[in-house]
């Protein structure tokens, strides 16, 4: 019953400028689970605060990259944002931009000359902080399970300018940019899909991908990339829970059984898994080594992990098992929410076959 409300509420806030003056709190609380409060809730000054300083932040980065040659793209935040009627009112995290390969040395010195403190560096971006507000600077898009980097740095090279107010940033074309979305649902299905990346995808659909443009492009980029059955899932998602146009019919064939499986994973999740806790954790665990083998799993896992390593390299060999006494000592305090927690991690992997990812 909560849940249906949220859908409901979300619905007539998007498509009818609704928004309630009261709201049950167990409903206001699944809002904030799923970091869609913004769009049902009327707008805090704390919320326009940090907009504010996220928008003045973001066009700082631009300016200062920019004025150096170096172009750049943003991810996922305003480039999502852009297609809201009202793109305040959702959420924003951190900064995602992109930089071409050739550029992104140049581009950290420039961060870390102009007081960007540095932090996380992963194989797909450097984390950065200023001003309260996180950046995560793009070496690379993709990961490893789904590679579209051609997409994204052609679309780098032929970036348009989204606007939302009067703050203009550089943005991928649509192409490029509903796969980032789309992508970005995929990569959160192990980790916790929430309503918030749906209604991203929900609210690009609704902007830019009507039949003619999903047959004539988006749909070979998706087969090729592998994410067409999840895109015809949430779309067909989005028609029966969310008030989107039933106008577009390129997701007419939908599972029908599948798409309720999708919102039930997403509801029991929340965004970035936070409704599951630690347990979401062992879901992840359990979805990757379920992909990658319980060996390679471990090993690379400990590679990760283990410091003691990171200085010695002649303790590769044993990094498998430094990893399983980890998660020992990990589980010692909670054993008796392991099996439920697995269990989760299976459904879960389940619905990643299904939907062919």
């Amino acid at each position: 019953m909560t849940e249906q409300t949220l859908l409901n509420l979300i619905s007539r806030s998007l498509w009818k400028d609704e928004q309630p003056t009261e709201i049950p709190s167990e409903v206001a609380s699944e809002a904030e689970h799923q970091a869609v409060a913004g769009l049902i809730l009327k707008t805090s000054y704390q919320q326009i605060a940090y907009y504010i300083r996220y928008t003045y932040e973001e066009q700082e980065l631009i300016q200062l990259l920019e004025s150096h040659g170096i172009p750049l793209v943003i991810l996922k935040g305003a480039a999502a944002a852009v297609y809201y009627p009202v793109p305040s009112r959702r959420s924003f995290g951190d900064i995602d931009f992109l930089v071409s390969p050739e550029r992104f040395a140049r581009a950290t010195e420039l961060l870390e000359a102009n007081g960007y403190t540095r932090g996380e560096d992963n194989e797909r971006h450097i984390a950065y902080s200023k001003g309260g507000i996180h950046f995560e600077l793009h070496r690379r898009y993709s990961h490893e399970d789904v590679d579209m980097e051609r997409y994204v740095l052609d679309g780098l090279e032929h970036r348009v300018t989204g606007r939302i107010d009067q703050h203009e940033f550089p943005m991928l074309p649509p192409l490029a940019n509903g796969l980032v979305l789309l992508d970005h649902m995929r990569g959160h299905l192990k980790s916790g899909l929430g309503l918030r990346q749906v209604i991203d995808w929900m609210m690009y659909c609704h902007r830019e991908l009507n039949d003619g443009f999903w047959q004539n492009s988006f749909h070979l980029a998706a087969e090729e990339t592998k994410l067409t059955t999840l895109a015809v899932t949430a779309t067909a998602l989005c028609q029966k829970y969310l008030g989107l146009t039933t106008d577009i019919t390129w997701c007419r064939d939908a599972d029908e059984a599948l798409v309720d499986e999708l919102l039930d994973s997403l509801l029991i999740s929340g965004n970035f898994g936070r409704k599951q806790g630690l347990g979401n954790n062992v879901e992840r665990i359990m979805i990757t080594m379920s992909r990658e083998g319980l060996f390679r799993y471990l090993q690379r896992a400990g590679e990760y992990n283990w410091k003691a390593y990171h200085r010695h390299h002649g303790l590769r060999p044993f990094c498998w098992l430094y990893q399983i006494f980890r998660y020992i000592r990990q589980g010692m305090g909670r054993i008796r929410y392991v099996r439920a927690d697995l269990a989760r991690g299976n459904d879960r992997y389940e619905l990643l076959k299904k939907l062919g990812i």
